[in-house]
């Protein structure tokens, strides 16, 4: 199916996840060095070298060799880092010994290909407090209020192979207990299945089933994925994975990188040649507290059903949390029929506070949520079908996300929380008048290895 692409802009405004550069001093000689420490997953991931800590920022995951020592960190965490080098600024800075490393061009040429296995699991004891009706369908019978019980949620399995320093390549299975509360055995899936090459200017082209642009970054600056998703995966604006090929990289301009995706919009399945989706997003870092993005994407599914998404997110991070806000609107056309078309506009903003930086947390969230058929206001289409929540589709709402975290080990996490989400008015007057509110409370669980 052919796509216009003559008319598709990447109107996006801003923002990247580039380097922040220190100026340490030296007694015999002044020398700027690049350092930065990043906290994820349980473990600290320390960067001498730039343009790894740039690739990590954009793909969540290195590309290259890594040295990684166990319990290293101030906490008992496992430091990851990048390079020799990187060992002996994080010793400098955190007041350790120096090290000798030995720097023949064998131990260089040893480095590739490397290769590593890692994963994650997280779930819930939940117990679903408030539902807005009885059953699930007039052909389900299964009634959702006070369930209660434990779940996986996600589990991963990923094997990263790097060729070289140009050529990685990562393979993903994942594998989850049944959203829609009908239980059934956990299956596992191909999740990821890609190829990257680093080019030029450390451009990138990537190919094969990877993360969409549409809120990869996004998952990685809320932090909480096992807590929740982003707006734009919970509410089904976008798939997290697509099939298709990914260009990316910095721009001429300090702290602006780019990215473009052209995709089958088939998540992690197979082409069907049912339409294309192209994306673009822009991220602009002035300030290392500061970041700014910006996102388009134009779907052709059909004559006259092409959907077209847009979105702004800002944030702000500091040593003690990080805040976030994000708008995102969308509009699907609804066919070739005289039929209206369908808009969904979402504002979301969060908070999250390190009250004991890798130790102890707090978060709230807060997401509104609207759509319009015309003229005529309604609520998310296909609300009813969201894993884990099954929300009603025929109002407005407002999801609020509130909750805290405990490590009880660098990569082991527990996260009391409640997720509430509040109807503008009720969902089915008739049958269920007085039923305005769906609440779960969760225990969830979270490990990485």
């Amino acid at each position: 199916m052919s796509m216009p692409f003559a008319w598709i802009r990447a109107a996006c405004v801003i923002t990247a996840a580039m380097a922040l550069t220190s100026l340490l001093s030296a007694a015999a000689s002044a020398q700027t060095f690049f350092y930065n420490e990043v906290t994820k997953d349980g473990r600290i991931y320390v960067f001498a070298v730039a343009a790894r800590y740039e690739e990590f920022m954009k793909s969540g995951t290195h590309t290259g060799p890594v040295i990684e020592r166990q319990g290293y960190g101030p906490g008992g965490e496992t430091v990851v880092f990048d390079s020799q080098s990187a060992i002996n600024l994080y010793n400098f800075k955190h007041g350790l010994p120096g090290e000798n490393f030995p720097t023949t061009r064998e131990n260089a040429d040893s480095e590739y290909p490397s290769h590593k296995f890692s994963g994650l699991m997280f779930g819930d004891y939940y117990w679903y407090s408030q539902w807005h009706q009885d059953q699930i369908s007039d052909t389900n019978p299964t009634s959702v209020e006070d369930q209660n019980g434990f779940w996986f949620r996600r589990l991963y399995f990923t094997y990263d192979y790097n060729y070289s320093e140009k050529f990685t390549t990562r393979f993903r299975l994942e594998a989850n207990s049944n959203g829609k509360f009908a239980g059934g055995d956990l299956v596992p899936y191909v999740k990821d299945a890609y190829l990257k090459w680093t080019y030029t200017g450390k451009q990138q082209v990537t190919l094969g089933i990877q993360p969409s642009l549409t809120f990869d970054w996004f998952d990685v600056f809320w932090g909480l994925r096992h807590v929740e998703k982003t707006p734009a995966d919970l509410y089904r604006i976008d798939s997290s994975r697509d099939f298709g090929v990914t260009i990316n990289g910095p721009s001429p301009v300090k702290g602006l990188v780019y990215a473009a995706q052209f995709g089958d919009e088939s998540g992690s399945g197979s082409e069907i040649d049912q339409g294309k989706i192209v994306r673009a997003e822009t991220r602009f870092e002035p300030d290392p507290r500061i970041v700014l993005e910006g996102f388009y994407s134009f779907a052709s599914r059909g004559p006259d059903e092409d959907r077209h998404t847009a979105q702004g997110i800002a944030g702000f991070r500091n040593n003690v949390g990080r805040v976030g806000g994000q708008y995102l609107w969308q509009r699907r056309r609804s066919g070739p029929s005289d039929a209206p078309n369908q808009t969904i506009a979402i504002w979301s903003g969060f908070a999250v506070w390190d009250v004991r930086p890798k130790k102890a947390g707090l978060f709230i969230r807060a997401d509104n949520v609207k759509g319009h058929l015309g003229d005529v206001e309604t609520g998310l289409p296909g609300a009813d079908g969201i894993d884990y929540w099954l929300l009603s589709p025929a109002a407005p709402f407002t999801t609020w996300i509130v909750g805290g975290e405990w490590y009880i080990h660098p990569s082991i996490r527990l996260s009391p929380n409640l997720e509430t989400a509040r109807y503008t008015h009720d969902p089915d007057p008739v049958n269920f008048p007085g039923r305005r509110q769906d609440s779960i409370l969760r225990l969830t669980f979270f490990w990485t290895f």
